[in-house]
């Protein structure tokens, strides 16, 4: 009987050309591509408000799609629908590449421009069925400048890409995967922290930027309302560099920098960078901020390290690491329920909770639709973010179960705490008035701690073909770790 919760296979290199072996990869990439791309239609049609109008007159309406102006305000949706048609046409040509043949090659690359650009017309021309979508020339423009960037990425990158990915079937330790991990945090940490990409580098501007108070050079002089509020941003703002100091520690020294020099320079780096993205703040106390994360991760890397080498190297599983595990993601739950039900206003009225389940009608990523872009991302990373915790804490104490069968029925279990510890954080907001119960957040929420779950699974999986087992003489067989 297979083990439902061993790590599924990576993906493997074909020896004779760049892409990627279909046995193994090319399938998954099809699938996430599709997904993507519905994902993409299913985007630009919420909130789903259908409302039919005869099709000459959809015909007539849509010859007339103007070119609109475009403020410093409005910059940020241009770039938005640039960005989300770079990996549309990016992982389309990753499924259709062939292995060689540049006929071929450019045949599908003009083949994938064409379909995108077909798209893109056929979902501004829907979008006049659902208001209130704003159908433009310009989506229809920048659509287009993303499909033709993601052609030339996957032309330029492609191969890179692939060999990339291929190489974490045969990354094992912690010094391979460390270095993988590091550099794949620090790319989704730049991009995030310059969204909403609405880039400006003149004079002027960066001017108002600062008098707006977007740029600040004396470190605390930001003001909170309530001292909780400072402290969880302090705090989060810190946390999220502890992964790169930690990762950094553990990874091959190709740089000679410590750990606390090399994130202060990143740090610097990035809050120079986003000086240029008028929306973003600029801020002295983030490089503070970062030292102390950085100083937290390399701490935590220090025991890391000696504890994967004493677990790893023991033929048995501890059930002290177990208990450990889930105890810890106890703690965890506990605070995520602070976190999400800060400041515990409960209210019960009848008319109170008669209006909060009139808005749960809404459909999956409604509410992200009426704000900004960087506000659908900051609330996509927040709500999944907080989860992958929980999940990486259940892996823990999961994998270090010894009897088979109970870490099965203990891994199912999981999965499931998983769901129901998100769906009860949503129905607590439900009662509290300055939250929003939404099924979106409940997706979010479970597919983070889903990912945190089978992340520790692949780490650990990959951990243990570094260390050679030590078998303890007592022990007349080997237990099987999966």
């Amino acid at each position: 009987m297979s083990d439902l919760h061993v790590t599924p296979k990576y993906l493997q290199k074909k020896s004779d050309d760049d892409s990627l072996s279909i046995s193994t990869s090319r399938f998954p990439i099809l699938a996430f591509t599709i997904a993507y791309t519905l994902f993409v239609i299913y985007g630009s049609l919420v909130p789903l408000n259908f409302k039919s109008h005869p099709l000459p007159e959809a015909f007539e309406a849509f010859s007339n799609i103007r070119y609109l102006d475009l403020k410093i305000g409005n910059r940020a949706d241009w770039v938005a629908n640039i960005l989300l048609f770079i990996p549309l046409a990016f992982f389309w040509n990753g499924v259709l590449w062939p292995a060689r043949g540049l006929v071929i090659r450019v045949l599908i690359a003009v083949w994938v421009l064409i379909a995108c650009f077909a798209l893109s017309v056929a979902i501004e021309f829907v979008q006049l069925y659902f208001p209130p979508r704003t159908v433009s020339l310009n989506d229809i423009f920048a659509e287009s400048i993303g499909a033709v960037a993601g052609v030339i990425a996957w032309c330029i990158f492609g191969r890179r890409l692939s060999e990339w990915l291929a190489g974490w079937r045969s990354a094992s330790g912690s010094l391979a995967l460390s270095s993988r991990l590091l550099y794949l945090y620090v790319f989704v940490l730049f991009t995030y922290n310059l969204l909403p990409l609405d880039l400006t580098i003149s004079p002027v501007e960066i001017f108002h930027k600062w008098r707006e108070g977007r740029v600040i050079l004396i470190p605390f002089s930001f003001v909170f309302t309530n001292p909780a509020e400072a402290w969880y941003g302090l705090l989060t703002d810190a946390l999220i560099w502890t992964p790169v100091a930690f990762l950094w520690r553990l990874s091959p020294p190709t740089v000679r920098l410590t750990p606390l020099f090399a994130v202060i320079l990143i740090a610097t780096l990035l809050e120079f960078l986003q000086l240029f993205v008028y929306s973003r703040v600029s801020d002295i106390t983030d490089i503070i901020t970062a030292a102390i994360g950085a100083r937290m991760g390399t701490w935590l890397s220090g025991r890391w390290a000696g504890q994967v080498q004493q677990v790893m190297q023991r033929d048995t599983t501890s059930r002290s690491q177990a208990w450990l595990g889930l105890s810890l993601a106890l703690v965890w739950m506990g605070l995520l329920v602070v976190i999400f039900w800060y400041p515990f206003d409960f209210q019960t009225g009848r008319a109170f909770l008669a209006e909060r389940l009139q808005s749960l009608d809404r459909v999956p990523f409604e509410t992200y639709y009426y704000g900004t872009e960087y506000r659908a991302v900051t609330e996509v990373l927040h709500k999944a973010g907080f989860f992958i915790p929980l999940g990486l804490l259940l892996a823990l104490g999961v994998t270090q179960i010894k009897h088979y069968f109970l870490r099965q029925i203990a891994g199912w279990g999981a999965l499931i705490v998983i769901g129901l510890v998100a769906f009860g954080i949503e129905l607590g907001q439900l009662f509290l008035p300055g939250k929003f119960a939404d099924i979106t957040d409940w997706i979010l929420e479970t597919l983070g701690g889903l990912f945190g779950y089978c992340l520790f699974k692949i780490i650990y999986s990959r951990l243990t073909l570094s260390y050679p087992v030590q078998r303890d003489p007592r022990h007349r067989y080997k237990t099987t770790q999966h």
